[in-house]
């Protein structure tokens, strides 16, 4: 004699298509293959829209490869409103060694003797002033600045620039 299923087992059958068929009626505000759809199509129209920062990236890169003396370590302002954004110190990174910098006198004496202790390189710190958009935020404009830390180079400024950076069909990229 065949055994009685359990009352749980017979609910999750009735209960499981249930569930499926409500959940495929949609509530009309469109599927979510038509909201990706979307979405990639956005994306077609402006590759720069998903990765915002890209533009504060190539602008840093931009300013040190610009800087002369060409600076071969960083430094970046720490807890400030100097300080970069993230995507502009891994863009420091990328070049070079990189430190952090506060207003501590102490602190800036240990990254002092530690920069001393690694050699005689030009070393820049990069100071963020801020970024401005415009044409739907595919145009930005990142002004940075900084000044050379130890070495035959202390205290010299850096130049201040403004560096435009545009959204293309390719991308965030230098105007010509």
């Amino acid at each position: 004699m065949p055994r009685p299923r359990p009352i749980h087992a017979t609910l999750l059958t009735c209960a499981v298509p249930l569930v499926l068929a409500l959940s495929a009626c949609g509530d009309g505000a469109g599927s979510k293959a038509e909201s990706r759809a979307a979405q990639t199509a956005e994306a077609a129209v402006s590759p720069c829209r998903s990765a915002d920062t890209t533009a504060l990236r190539r602008a840093v890169l931009d300013y040190i490869t610009g800087a002369d003396p060409r600076p071969q370590r960083f430094l970046s302002a720490f807890g400030t409103d100097s300080a970069l954004p993230e995507d502009g110190f891994m863009a420091l990174q990328d070049k070079g060694p990189t430190y952090y910098w506060n207003d501590n006198p102490k602190n800036q004496e240990q990254v002092r003797q530690k920069l001393a202790d690694a050699g005689p390189y030009t070393t820049l710190l990069v100071v963020y002033k801020g970024k401005t958009e415009a044409d739907n935020g595919n145009t930005v404009t990142v002004s940075l600045g900084g000044h050379y830390i130890g070495g035959e180079h202390e205290g010299k400024a850096a130049a201040v620039r403004a560096i435009t950076v545009k959204c293309d069909s390719t991308g965030w990229r230098l105007p010509k």
